[in-house]
């Protein structure tokens, strides 16, 4: 499944409105050169937006998102991902 891409200049609005309309629950957040800024996810939304009364219209992206997300290489083997996942409590580990 390919990821969702959002950049670190877009509002939480504009973000949870594509996660809805792709059915998705996380979007890798890339900056201006392209590389991985951080990735935001519903329970992102939920404790850092929601939680706190921010207006997901004003609130940017950079602002709520997981910076310096940990992250896997495509050749890393399944098994360390799921040891990262699984001792971090992650649902989420961007694949770069």
């Amino acid at each position: 499944k390919k990821p969702l891409l959002s950049n670190t200049g877009e509002n939480v609005l504009y973000i949870t409105q594509m996660l809805a309309r792709k059915r998705g629950n996380a979007s890798l957040v890339v900056n201006e050169a392209g590389g991985l800024a951080g990735i935001i996810t519903d329970t992102d939304v939920t404790r850092r937006v929601v939680a706190k009364n921010l207006s997901p219209e004003s609130t940017c992206i950079s602002e709520v998102m997981t910076a310096n997300p940990a992250c896997v290489n495509m050749d890393d083997p399944a098994m360390d991902a799921l040891g990262i996942m699984v001792e971090n409590h992650f649902r989420h580990l961007p694949v770069v």
